[in-house]
């Protein structure tokens, strides 16, 4: 049974979507941690980890609708 985990580290998010992930740069995310724009979880310094739940809303509320 393949389950994918809800708590996610830097390089979980960084893996291609195929393989459970979100293709996100961990150069990308440490920008967007910086702006605030990414939602994360910070236990210390050396240790982010990303809810896969509020990152699933979290995209689709940056979702873009192209309009015919």
């Amino acid at each position: 049974m393949n389950t994918l985990s809800r708590w996610l580290t830097p390089d979980d998010v960084a893996k291609p979507t195929n393989e459970g992930g979100y293709a996100i740069a961990k150069q990308t995310q440490a920008n967007l941690r910086m702006q605030g724009k990414m939602p994360y979880s910070k236990l210390s310094s050396r240790f982010i980890r990303y809810d896969r739940l509020e990152l699933d809303k979290w995209l689709e509320s940056h979702t873009v609708v192209k309009v015919a």
